[in-house]
């Protein structure tokens, strides 16, 4: 390879450009030019002697020009001696010294004697060799600082990892391993190394890593992980790729903060700790198999014993109080065996599920991850509709289970589009799969019991996840929905929910009258003659920083929810916090729950409200106590460049149509009434939810009270404005 010759700050760019060859040094330069000049004197002093002596002439001031040249000349060649000896010479030593004290210990030196007039050069290379040798022994201190801490450092993480009793592994989001540490090796049954850099999936099943990766993404991108009681923490259940081994695992995210304060962290990888629970779900496998055996198997001879009594009674042999008795005793004995049956059967159950490693999981995060399990590219659609609730179990064969039990439906009937929704009823939180069209007979729904699950662990079958989940699942009709179909599974609900441990208080928020803003004109033509129940509506609500928007107190919080066909579409929210560029007062935050912290990196109020416009836009707008929402909107659309014109319907009013004056019409007071279970409660989506779950109950009572256009709402709410406005003069 050629390296380009360096050009010398004497270099003209035209000699450059010229291509010339590169400039002398100037130790050759030097001498060079002496010895020219003085080779022309020399000849010039010749020529002269020579011309002068073929002239014959005595001129004496050519003589003199001649003798004067020839001094010259020897003045050259005696002073280029001297600078060649004594400075050029003595340079280039020095440059070589100075070379030799670059790469040489501390005690180098020049020796100053050897040097005469370039004497202070010899000290400055003295001095530099002074300064160069102190800034090694800084860099080496702090280079020996820096390796010792870290020294002490690997030491003491080598030892907490070789104390730890479980496996833990650091890897990237290519799953690639980063660190392990020993336990890890023996977790796996691995004689060598893991080794750094090669896959995790190589050792591990794929499938749980993954699904967990993904919950805690979907956690992270929603920004639930600040509040989450697991914060960016998730368990799974998992095995090795050869199936010998079964793992209960958890994993944590590394988060990276973004530069851009809006920006949510970036998930950059992600810490895994291991056990080894192949011997306890072995242990769990035999003892579902030896339950099962003694169980399920009862069945069978009970009907046998049955079916004897029943064919005794055929044959009058014996006589009438011998008969009697024999009657009695077998049916008793049927009757203690049937009971203990349904006892085992009870307690099997109860201690299975108690063994299998379940958490709380909230129902909106599980469907989501079923739909994403679904695809895009699937030949049906799958809709998350309906409130969510809080459930018991475990989150990735959930997952699988409701994943194929959706193919399962689609195969027999071909429909096309499903609903998912939950439903809390009594002691069970029952998952519901919906579709139009005909249910799936029982024998068929049975019959899939049996079908073992691909992608589960350990071989299990539907019935055994199921089993786990103290659970069973029928198809039926859907009431009130003519030709709808649906098939439920009931799941336990959550051992301690959010809401049953995070004590929030009563909203205070007051009925808030803006009448100017309550007060509405008719819808145009064609949107009021809509009927309620055919129109598109988004519930919203706000979270502020007071209750007073006149004086200073902003938003804080926006979320809201669509509702289309009657169907709350609980996927397609919007929800944000907003930052209000001012503190929020300490005796707000017990309402809300959001503090300065959770808003200091968030969107002011412009950046939101043309976002927030565009999601409402073309829809009939739900809030409950609505004109206070509408007046902090109102009071933003200038410094957001938007307008808030469409058509706004008030459950509190709504309410105050359908029940009278008198009563409780806040929010908790109506949904109360109307046995709808209030979840994430107190905050703007949870309280959006709420309220579109009130809506809808609101719209079967206005239909019995002939309000079955969204003009006829509107009319009756101005009434009701009306009415307050007036009771509020007197």
């Amino acid at each position: 390879m050629t390296v380009p010759a360096v050009e010398s700050p004497t270099t003209t760019h035209a000699g450059a450009a010229q291509g010339s060859a590169p400039p002398v040094a100037p130790r050759r330069l030097v001498p060079l030019v002496f010895k020219a000049t003085g080779a022309a004197l020399v000849a010039l002093s010749v020529g002269g002697a020579i011309g002068l002596s073929n002239s014959g002439s005595a001129d004496p001031l050519t003589t003199y020009a001649v003798l004067m040249t020839s001094a010259v000349a020897l003045g050259v060649w005696g002073l280029w001696f001297t600078v060649d000896r004594y400075l050029l010479r003595a340079a280039e030593t020095l440059s070589r010294e100075a070379g030799l004290i670059a790469h040489g210990t501390a005690a180098a030196r020049v020796p100053l004697a050897r040097y005469g007039d370039l004497v202070p050069m010899a000290k400055a290379v003295n001095d530099l060799s002074d300064k160069l040798a102190a800034a090694r022994r800084d860099t080496a201190r702090a280079v020996a600082e820096s390796t010792a801490k870290a020294e002490e450092q690997k030491t003491r993480l080598a030892a907490v990892l070789r104390d730890l009793h479980e496996g833990v592994l650091v890897c990237n989001l290519k799953h690639q391993i980063l660190l392990y540490n020993q336990t890890a090796l023996d977790i796996l049954h691995l004689t060598g190394d893991l080794g750094l850099g090669r896959s995790l999936l190589h050792f591990v099943v794929a499938e749980p890593v993954m699904h967990t990766l993904e919950r805690l993404t979907l956690r992270v991108r929603e920004g639930r992980h600040v509040n989450h009681e697991h914060g960016t923490t998730a368990q799974f259940v998992g095995a090795t790729t050869d199936g010998r081994i079964l793992l209960a695992g958890r994993m944590s995210a590394i988060l990276q903060e973004s530069d851009d304060p809006d920006a949510t962290p970036t998930i950059t990888g992600y810490v895994i700790t291991l056990s080894d629970a192949t011997s306890e779900l072995a242990v769990l496998g035999q003892r579902d198999a030896l339950l099962r055996e003694a169980t399920e198997g009862f069945r069978q001879p009970i009907a046998n014993l049955r079916a004897a009594l029943e064919t005794l009674s055929d044959y009058p042999d014996l006589g009438p109080e011998e008969r009697a008795a024999f009657d009695a005793a077998m049916m008793e004995s049927c009757n203690t065996l049937s009971d203990r049956l349904e006892h085992v059967t009870a307690e099997y159950r109860s201690v299975v599920t108690g063994s299998w490693p379940m958490s709380d999981i909230h129902s909106n995060n599980l469907i989501n991850l079923v739909r994403h399990r679904v695809g895009p590219d699937a030949a049906y659609k799958v809709t998350l509709t309906g409130l969510p609730q809080w459930v018991h179990g475990d989150s990735y064969t959930l997952v699988i289970l409701f994943g194929y039990l959706i193919e399962y439906v689609y195969a027999l009937t071909g429909v096309a589009a499903y609903d998912l929704s939950v439903e809390h009823e009594g002691q069970w939180v029952y998952l519901d799969i919906t579709w139009q069209g005909p249910t799936v007979p029982s024998g068929i729904v049975d019959s899939w019991l049996d079908h073992p699950l691909p992608d589960a662990l350990g071989g299990l079958t539907v019935g055994d996840v199921l089993q786990h989940h103290k659970s069973t699942m029928w198809s039926e009709p859907v009431k009130g929905h003519e030709g709808c179909a649906r098939l439920r599974v009931p799941l336990p609900p959550a051992l301690k929910p959010p809401s049953a441990h995070t004590q929030v208080q009563p909203s205070a928020r007051p009925e808030f009258f803006d009448f100017s803003l309550l007060h509405q004109p008719l819808a145009t033509s064609e949107l009021g003659r809509t009927p309620l129940d055919q129109l598109h509506y988004v519930v919203f609500d706000t979270e502020t920083t007071g209750l007073s928007p006149s004086n200073g107190d902003e938003i804080i919080q926006i979320a809201a929810v669509r509702i289309v066909g009657g169907r709350i579409l609980t996927g397609e929210t919007f929800n944000t916090l907003v930052n209000p560029k001012r503190p929020i007062p300490p005796e707000s935050v017990p309402f809300h729950g959001i503090t300065d912290d959770m808003v200091a990196d968030k969107p002011t109020i412009d950046k939101v409200l043309p976002q927030f416009r565009a999601f409402v836009s073309g829809a009939v707008l739900i809030a409950h106590n609505a004109a206070f929402d509408l007046k902090f909107l109102k009071m933003k659309e200038r410094a957001a460049g938007v307008q808030f014109d469409s058509p706004v319907l008030d459950t509190m009013l709504l309410s105050r149509m359908l029940q009278g004056d008198d009563g409780d019409h806040t929010l908790d007071g109506i949904a109360e009434r109307l046995g709808i279970e209030v979840v994430d409660r107190h905050t703007a989506l949870g309280d959006s939810l709420v309220t579109a779950a009130v809506f809808l109950r609101m719209v079967e009572m206005l239909k019995e009270r002939d309000v079955t256009t969204l003009d006829d709402a509107i009319r009756r709410a101005n009434i009701i404005v009306e009415l307050a406005a007036r009771e509020r003069a007197f």
